[in-house]
């Protein structure tokens, strides 16, 4: 049988017409001996790959074989079934038989590979997949899969590819799998082995785990950060943070100001107060006074820091310093305002615009103007000194005295309301025990519903995140008063107190009063607080959610569970998510669920633009239109800040959409996304500034997309230019502040006031460098760009610069006559001055050797009639420039940013981070100089007290001498 079988396969053009020996399989009568060896033969790739289609015919045959105990070699029978079932792509047949047979797991490169290597590498694939998807339907997993797994896990660990594992285990839900990875590092990391940790932390927090299998990573990934023997302290303090372990992150820097490295804690406390929620900060401190104290003044700038007074007036100081608010611009607006409507949406979008840059000039040189608004016009007015004097804490009272209520409430309480709404916001996350008595104080005096109203906002968003039961409480007696303003501002205050800490009694609760009450604007109140309290909750708001959502006769409980869905799930880019989402967008009939389960696909794919991008293209064409806004809104938030072109491309055309909601939406989302943009990183963001100024001028556009316009100038320009609207913290986490005050903005579209929230996700593109003393020195960067790539839009001009164009005079037929006299007076001086010019050319031929010529003599004068020349500023065409510390980096720019002077300090963490970076000075001895403080322009608001005026002096006037 040998002989036949080798005189076959090598006769000319190969092996073919392998009936005689497929018959010999199928045969009864023929020798074992023999069906071995034609196995065998028929194992090798060179004789199958002409044969497999007259093999296959002959399978059952084959397959009996292995059902015989006495047969010799059942792994090649089973061997060459699962290759023949692999030329026939059945792939899960061939792992079939694979796994009985003695499987090499050891895969091929990817190219230039044979026959034998795309089937090793084929049935690997399919046995994971068919792992995973075991796995994730919690199925029994067939011994010799897990085998084949173990074995593939294994190889792969000897080879140093932890990620592969990892991110197997991941996928599986695999704990024990995770965690040998992690431990199979070596106690030395190196860049490769950080950068796996780090992509575990991101998978782990943005994947859809629950929460105990989501802190027993985290945890085996602290283990693995202090096994080394320079552990970085700040990674492991945001592990911290994200297991909600908040003794620990205290113990981290006290040990570590106890081993002198004063320093790295205090930017450990820097980042701290940036990612921890209110409530996390609160129990760090309480740590700290349990324990001995090593250094009483570390310590003392360390509770400066927890406590935020330390960043709050660096970035005050950055706001101030950096100001670049268009005045011009305002102006310009404010004279093309016709409507109460525009009226409040300028006076919010003039808060925007200088936010936290204390500059309220604008307001106080328009008195008369800002007078004119009424009700809740004059609400918005006063609460925008909120925005425009954030993290001016010190002197709030100051700011805001002649608004708040005395003995008395005047007229109706708008003012009033907004001052406390102001309050807060001057507060906004970082409500200390006074702030939050003098607020709870005006909740318990109010005496009607704007008062409470404003008070509610500003109790909520001065306690974000504090999780502070007394204080929630305290809101909820608001909320049992069943009032419809009042109540809204209540269930969202209670959001805002719990975000990211909903548990069963506040559902509960909120939930039965959404179904009791009877006020429309009650209930969606509820619906932001709920959405504000699931975030980053994932699995573990999955109860709820399905509760809510399941409310087939109560469109407003399935809306809620739409916004707690992605509040839940925000950030992580969960495609299962998604797909929930995109489900409701399809099937449900009411408008508000699907607008909001479209621009939760926003909040979801707020870290993937791509991917956002490709789900919601589509929609964007919807025939409804509150999917088309909602598929805007998507848009703006996944790609906030970014300039995404492609985005943008998608946007534009809705400009011009029939529904002028949409519109405002489409403007909205573009402002979002070009914010802080240039013509080098976004060529149209100039177009988009100049149609936004005609969208307010037109007298024929809807209020609401005037609204929206007015608006969207404000975001472009938020913060005097200094700061832009993002998702995500500096490490890429979802930020709590962000997605929160973004979900409240949403509101506006029911409640204009709920816009000022969107200053919660507004951050400072700020580089500030601080020295052991928390003292800012003076130091330059160097961005290697043009100073011209990311520099601040040109301003407005003044209508007083533009040229005036003359009307036309009318001309009389004696000036006719006159002016043809003139003309032929001007035709003869003409030739006078031609023969004259002839003369002079000859003189400077003359004197041509000298280096001088006539016309070089003459003075240079303004003839009259001529315009002047203007003269164009030089373009910098360097290809890098210095800045100054404190800087304005943006975004986009952080990345090319380093100090000028490297052996002069050393940063605790990388300048692209951003932020407040505490630096080591290198040469202490060294004089060091320091930044001047800019005093904020604090201009508060004329006494009341009147001046006694005094009388006139006696004087004669003589009647003659007129």
């Amino acid at each position: 049988m040998l002989t036949l079988l080798k005189r076959w396969r090598s006769q000319p053009g190969g092996a073919t017409n392998a009936s005689a020996f497929i018959r010999i399989l199928e045969s009864p009568k023929a020798a074992i001996s023999d069906k071995v060896h034609v196995l065998q033969a028929f194992n090798d790739w060179d004789i199958l790959t002409n044969t497999w289609f007259e093999v296959a015919d002959a399978l059952p045959a084959v397959e009996k074989l292995l059902d015989i105990d006495q047969f010799p070699d059942h792994n090649a029978a089973a061997l060459l079934v699962s290759k023949v079932y692999f030329c026939l792509e059945q792939y899960e047949r061939a792992l079939e038989f694979a796994l009985r047979t003695d499987f090499n797991v050891v895969p091929a490169p990817k190219t230039g590979l044979g026959n034998d290597a795309e089937y090793v590498n084929k049935v690997i694939e399919t046995a994971i997949d068919t792992y995973k998807t075991l796995s994730s339907q919690g199925l029994e997993i067939p011994v010799r899969l897990r085998e084949l797994v173990e074995k593939i896990v294994k190889r792969n660990l000897e080879k140093s590819e932890i990620w592969y594992v990892i991110s197997l285990g991941f996928e599986t839900t695999n704990l024990p799998m995770i965690e040998r990875a992690i431990s199979a590092m070596p106690n030395a990391l190196n860049d490769k082995n950080q950068t796996t940790l780090h992509e575990t932390l991101n998978r782990v927090v943005s994947g859809a785990f629950d929460r105990s299998f989501r802190f027993k990573v985290i945890n085996t990934v602290i283990k693995t950060y202090m096994k080394c023997p320079s552990p970085d302290m700040s990674k492991i303090c945001e592990c911290y943070v994200l297991t909600d372990n908040a003794e620990a992150a205290a113990d981290t820097i006290t040990d570590l100001i106890s081993r002198n490295l004063s320093t790295a804690a205090y930017q450990i406390a820097f980042d701290l107060y940036e990612t921890a929620s209110q409530g996390f900060l609160d129990r760090v401190l309480r740590r700290f006074e349990q324990k001995d104290s090593p250094d009483a003044k570390a310590m003392e700038k360390i509770h400066s820091i927890m406590k935020g007074h330390e960043t709050v007036k660096a970035y005050l100081d950055f706001y101030v310093r950096h100001n670049h608010t268009d005045s011009i611009l305002m102006e310009e607006i404010k004279e093309n305002i016709r409507t109460a409507s525009a009226h409040n949406a300028l006076l919010i979008s003039n808060g925007l615009m200088q936010y936290g840059t204390t500059c309220d000039d604008f307001l106080r040189n328009n008195l008369n103007w800002v007078s004119k608004a009424t009700n809740w016009n004059k609400f918005n007015a006063v609460a925008s000194l909120g925005l425009i004097h954030h993290g001016q804490e010190a002197s709030a009272m100051k700011v805001l005295d002649p608004y708040l209520p005395k003995e008395s409430v005047e007229g109706f309480g708008f003012k009033e309301g907004g001052a406390m709404l102001a309050y807060g916001l001057i507060h906004a996350k970082h409500g200390d025990a006074t702030a939050m008595s003098t607020l709870a104080q005006w909740l318990k005096t109010a005496d009607n519903e704007p008062v409470r109203h404003g008070a509610c906002l500003g109790f909520g968003v001065a306690g974000l995140g504090s999780s502070s039961i007394s204080g929630y409480e305290k809101v909820r007696e608001v909320l049992q008063r069943d009032e419809a303003v009042s109540g809204e501002s209540a269930g969202i205050a209670m959001g805002l107190i719990m975000a990211g800490n909903l548990n069963q009694e506040v559902f509960n609760e909120l939930k039965q009063y959404t179904v009791d009450t009877q006020h429309d604007k009650t209930q969606r109140g509820i619906r932001t607080g709920l959405a504000c309290a699931s975030f980053g909750l994932q699995g573990d708001a999955e109860p709820f959610i399905k509760e809510a959502i399941g409310a087939k006769s109560n469109p407003m409980l399935r809306s809620t569970g739409i916004c707690m869905l992605s509040m839940a799930y925000a950030g992580t880019g969960s495609p299962s998510v998604v797909r929930r989402l995109l489900e409701k967008v399809a099937t449900d009939p009411n408008l508000d669920v699907k607008r909001y389960a479209t621009i939760g696909i926003g909040f979801v794919l707020s870290k993937d633009p791509a991917t956002c991008l490709s789900y919601v293209s589509m929609l964007t064409e919807h025939f409804n239109g509150h999917v088309r806004y909602g598929a805007a809104m998507a848009l703006g938030i996944a790609c906030a800040g970014t300039g995404n072109m492609e985005a943008i491309s998608l946007i534009e055309p809705m400009i011009s959409d029939k529904e002028g909601f949409v519109r405002k939406g489409a403007l909205l989302s573009l402002a979002l996304i070009m914010c802080q943009q240039t013509d080098y990183t976004c060529p149209k963001v100039n177009g988009f500034r100049k149609q936004l100024l005609k969208k307010i001028g037109e007298k024929n556009e809807d209020s609401l997309v005037k609204f929206g316009a007015i608006i969207s100038q404000g975001l472009l320009d938020i913060g005097g230019q200094n700061a832009a609207v993002t998702m995500h913290n500096s490490d890429g986490q979802p930020d709590m502040g962000s997605m929160v005050g973004m979900m409240c903005f949403l509101h506006g579209w029911f409640w204009h006031s709920m816009h000022f929230f969107i200053a919660l996700a507004a951050k400072p593109s700020c580089l500030v460098m601080v020295n052991e003393n928390l003292k800012i020195p003076v130091l330059d960067y160097i961005c290697h760009a043009n100073s011209q790539k990311y520099a601040y839009p040109p301003r407005t001009e003044s209508k007083k610069d533009k040229d005036v164009k003359k009307i036309e005079t009318v001309v009389l037929s004696i000036t006719g006559k006159k002016n043809a006299l003139k003309k032929q007076a001007a035709e003869e001086k003409k030739r006078r001055e031609a023969a004259a010019t002839a003369a002079l050319a000859a003189a400077n031929a003359q004197s041509s050797s000298s280096g001088t010529t006539v016309e070089d003599e003459k003075m240079e004068v303004d003839q009259p009639g001529k315009p002047k020349k203007e003269k164009v500023p030089e373009k910098d065409t360097k290809p890098l420039h210095r800045l100054m510390n404190p800087a304005r980096v943006i975004p986009a720019q952080r990345q090319l940013i380093s100090i000028s002077d490297s052996r002069s300090y050393t940063p605790m963490k990388p300048l692209y981070k951003g932020g407040i970076i505490v630096a080591d000075r290198v040469d202490k001895e060294k004089e060091e100089k320091l930044v001047s403080e800019v005093v904020s322009q604090i201009n508060l608001p004329p006494s009341s007290e009147k001046v006694e005026l005094k009388p006139f002096t006696p004087f004669d006037i003589n009647l003659a001498d007129f």
